[in-house]
């Protein structure tokens, strides 16, 4: 791990949030608020922001990638081309581009990841992060169903496998170690874990 480039602004930010009681809504405002945070995001000049000077900046999949991104780490894809569109159910695992577009009853999973009103005409999609994104993919039973799949195809493989699999980099030391506390031998446990990896920002955004 390397060292904090600015660690007197750490400890500035720490002893202003023990001043003042540990208020994190205010230590919030303070942050968003200063000059810096409100820096423009170009990244023209350290583009690998090593100074920590702005936030990474990351779009997510849209909504028929990211469901055909799960069938495919998942394994459980089915590749077929062409043929006639069917409802887009938990058990259809073809392509989204092949799933049913109601216009007088939209799906409502592809809805929540911002899926364009058929009824309307736009020039671009709108793009949002909400806790209802997360807790589909703690929630959904097509996600548990995927994630039992992914289980069975990443466990030969170990926790570095699956994060090469998913998110196509190795696994640091300390994500082998905390997957491997988690576990903990326990075959039964991978699918909660292949359900964590699908849930992680990191698979659900563009690098």
């Amino acid at each position: 791990m390397r060292s904090p480039p600015h660690p007197d602004l750490l400890d500035y930010l720490a002893a202003r949030l023990v001043e003042n009681r540990w208020p994190l809504k205010s230590m919030h405002r303070e942050m968003m608020l200063s000059r810096t945070y409100q820096l423009s995001s170009d990244a023209t000049k350290d583009a690998d922001n090593r100074l920590l000077w702005r936030a990474n900046v990351r779009e997510r999949l849209d909504a028929e990638a990211l469901r055909d991104s799960i069938l495919v780490v998942a394994g459980t894809l089915d590749p077929t081309i062409g043929g006639p569109s069917k409802p887009l159910t938990d058990t259809f695992t073809r392509r989204t581009i092949y799933a049913t577009v109601s216009r007088s009853k939209p799906d409502r999973t592809m809805a929540l990841f911002d899926f364009p009103d058929p009824n309307a005409s736009s020039e671009q999609r709108i793009v949002t992060v909400g806790p209802m994104q997360r807790l589909f993919f703690l929630n959904s039973p097509f996600v548990a169903e995927q994630a039992k799949a992914l289980a069975a195809r990443v466990a030969p493989i170990g926790i570095a496998g699956a994060y090469e699999l998913l998110y196509g980099r190795p696994a640091t030391e300390a994500e082998i170690r905390l997957g491997n506390e988690f576990l903990g031998g326990d075959a039964a446990k991978w699918p909660k874990y292949a359900q964590v990896l699908l849930s992680a920002a990191e698979f659900s955004a563009v690098k």
